[in-house]
């Protein structure tokens, strides 16, 4: 078995992984995992029973952080997959079926009847390609070390393992400072698919900060730096989870659920007052930090996260608010709806400012109106076109009265204007005997002429 503390030779085998045939080599993982290379007799062979096998307890470790277990024997693919699936192995299976990655481990040996075999073996190799930890035996029936391998890995790492772990999660928070900032911008301006998008994505990033500033306080080894790492991991999951909330909050005012949105957006705020409590991870470029940086004071700390009286200036919780009104329902009592009532009425008078000063009604907000002799002319020529028209009730007598004064200001106010259609206009005015069509009743859709405050009966 080659000796610990050498250099781990690589190699690339076919193997299953996931299900899967494809090459696998142990570059894959070096730098990023402590590798545990397994090394067994064959597929079923005399450890294995019934309803376990040699590799068992070796595949719990794939629950741990940072641990990759690759297992490795003289077998061809498609038996480990018959082997996996009767053990129910998740660990990668590799096929060394020449011997070559056996013989660089020096682990091929040849029994007392002259069978070419493979010993159990176990090699723990760290983030550098270094073994760390070795163990072998030819007895086909001896198990593994477990305890062995757990302190082995549990003693790889140290500060430098864990700051190269820091620098990663770093990278991958920088990027989840930029999705959610972008994100909050979207959210703001109700751009709710594009708020979604970069929230779903500052999550992916956080969320793979956090496994990384994570793994940084396992391995670190200098107990001052532990509270960087750790207060780096905690808001970068408190982010992860502001994201998450957020993402379907856009995802909820998109569809058009608004109540429910708001709901969500609520739920995000304890996660976003977590996140406040901790300060920005420091760039790995300023390392080691200055402990005094680190230091939570009185003042507001940097932050990716408007404050509340931020949000209020940037009018986020206001549009907030008038999405959930427009996809619920706004009641009109509310005071958002009164004050948006005064609004309009504050608008309607100056707009009846405007019209008294201009009496003729032909100012516009830059575009062409249609003058009194042209609506004449109009209602006029509906009159001619509907000659028998029965008026049974108050409103239809109205609308006529409207068009005989029409006709007539026209006529009056205009001598150039068509007598022709100010006959017909009077023609049609004929038939309300009675005279009880008013001023104060327009007809609907049209435009209203005379002064609404004025007294007919004076």
């Amino acid at each position: 078995m080659i000796s610990e503390g050498a250099a781990a030779p690589g190699f690339e085998l076919p193997a299953l992984v996931d299900g899967e045939r494809r090459p696998l080599a142990l570059d894959e993982y070096l730098g990023e995992d402590v590798v545990i290379l397994a090394f067994y007799p064959a597929d079923f062979n005399p450890a294995c029973d019934e309803t376990s096998c040699d590799l068992d307890e070796l595949d719990l470790f794939t629950m741990q952080k940072d641990v990759t277990i690759l297992g490795i024997s003289p077998d061809s693919v498609y038996s480990h997959r018959a082997f996996a699936e009767r053990y129910d192995l998740s660990v990668p299976l590799l096929a060394d079926t020449a011997g070559e990655v056996a013989r660089r481990y020096d682990l091929a040996f040849v029994d007392d009847i002259g069978q070419r075999l493979l010993e159990r073996a176990v090699a723990v190799v760290d983030h550098d390609g270094v073994v760390q930890y070795a163990w072998s035996t030819d007895d086909m029936t001896e198990l593994p070390r477990v305890e062995e391998i757990k302190d082995a890995i549990a003693d790889t790492g140290g500060d430098d393992t864990a700051f190269a772990r820091y620098r990663v999660g770093h990278a991958h928070y920088t990027e989840g400072r930029r999705a959610f900032t972008s994100a909050m911008g979207s959210f703001g301006d109700s751009e709710w698919m594009l708020a979604q998008n970069d929230f779903q994505r500052a999550r992916e990033e956080f969320a793979e900060a956090e496994a990384r500033f994570d793994t940084a306080v396992r391995f670190v080894d200098d107990e001052s730096l532990v509270p960087v790492y750790d207060g780096s991991r905690t808001k970068a999951n408190a982010l992860w989870q502001a994201a998450d909330w957020l993402a379907q909050s856009a995802s909820a005012y998109s569809s058009g659920s608004g109540g429910y949105g708001q709901e969500l957006r609520e739920d995000a705020e304890r996660p976003l007052e977590n996140a406040r409590n901790y300060e920005e991870p420091p760039p790995p470029d300023e390392w080691p930090p200055a402990m005094a940086d680190l230091e939570k004071t009185d003042e507001p700390s940097s932050s990716i996260l408007p404050e509340k009286t931020e949000r209020e200036s940037a009018a986020l919780d206001v549009d907030i608010d008038h999405e959930v009104d427009a996809a619920d329902g706004a009641d009109p009592t509310s005071a958002e709806a009164a004050h948006r009532a005064d609004a309009t009425t504050a608008e309607t008078d100056e707009t009846d400012e405007t019209s008294s000063d201009d009496p003729d009604g032909d100012a516009t907000d830059g575009e062409a109106d249609i003058d009194d002799t042209e609506i004449a002319e109009i209602q006029a020529e509906v009159a001619a076109n509907n000659p028998e028209t029965n008026y049974e009730d108050d409103e239809a007598a109205d609308s006529a009265g409207v068009s005989e004064r029409t006709a007539d200001g026209a006529a009056g106010d205009d001598g150039t204007a068509d007598d022709a259609a100010a006959d017909r206009a009077a023609e049609t005015s004929s038939d309300d005997p009675n005279g009880d069509a008013t001023d104060e009743t327009p007809v609907d859709g049209e435009l209203e002429l005379t002064d609404p405050t004025s007294d007919d009966d004076a």
